[in-house]
């Protein structure tokens, strides 16, 4: 009876060992580790002048290094007033323009410019009136994206904070911040620049979101960038270089 007992305690010791060794396992964090190609194709609205980008990420236990490589010259919208509009307008809808024939070309009243010398009245209502439109601070955004994101960062796995330098005009410091994935999550990570400025508006803020698909082969991240610079998202998609050699051309520069 004895042995039996023993037997049953060594099966169920056993069990619980295995269990615990599984759950270990499939507790193991997510391996980001390779050669990142940008995929033009899947990308959403690269911006213009974008030739290439490239992601070089080695990640062990401790730590998850990222270093960027941007290829091209990027160019965010013309800031230019809409056609129809005065330089300067508020970038409102329905802006009026009114022309008198009153020689000597002054202007008059609420900014309502008055004709040179013609005789004759004309009124018209543009389009748009002038300022940015919506379309420019997007892409503003959209380029800040890719522009101010540091060359070299490294994240801590263990969720302690780094440092890193962000690529804006200030040349900012930064601080980073991980907080690790398991087998098949999304992992999650943050730059905050360290700026003189009291004012938390006018900080760099980067946050990211990334996910690996299940064949290892194709990384998807999602970006948002605030800052002085431009403010938007971006969904990037890349896929893993297994080699120079092998690497398809028309992943590195944008179709025309």
């Amino acid at each position: 009876m004895k042995k039996f007992l023993l037997a049953i305690l060594a099966l169920f010791a056993l069990a619980v060992w295995m269990t615990l060794v599984q759950a270990k396992e499939t507790s193991k964090p997510t391996n980001f580790s390779g050669n990142w190609v940008l995929n033009f194709g899947q990308t959403k609205n690269p911006p213009d002048g974008l030739q290439g980008y490239n992601l070089v990420v080695n990640q062990d236990g401790q730590q998850l290094k990222v270093e960027t490589t941007l290829q091209g010259d990027l160019q965010s919208a013309s800031n230019t007033p809409n056609s129809g509009g005065y330089p300067g307008g508020s970038g409102r809808k329905g802006g009026m323009g009114v022309g008198l024939g009153v020689p000597g070309g002054v202007v008059i009243g609420m900014g309502i410019p008055v004709g040179l010398g013609m005789p004759g009245v004309g009124m018209g209502i543009p389009r748009g009136g002038g300022g940015r439109s919506c379309s420019a601070g997007a892409s503003q955004g959209n380029v800040a994206a890719y522009k101010i994101y540091p060359e070299n960062v490294a994240y801590k796995l263990d969720g302690s904070q780094g440092t890193a330098q962000l690529r804006d005009r200030d040349q900012t410091n930064a601080t980073s911040k991980a907080e690790p994935a398991k087998d098949g999550e999304v992992l999650k990570l943050s730059l905050v620049g360290n700026g003189d400025s009291g004012n938390k508006g006018n900080k760099v803020q980067i946050t990211e979101q990334w996910k690996l698909s299940d064949d290892g082969k194709s990384l998807k991240v999602d970006r948002t960038v605030k800052s002085p610079e431009g403010s938007g998202a971006v969904h990037l998609v890349f896929l893993k270089r297994e080699s120079d050699a092998a690497r398809p051309a028309a992943l590195l520069v944008q179709p025309n």
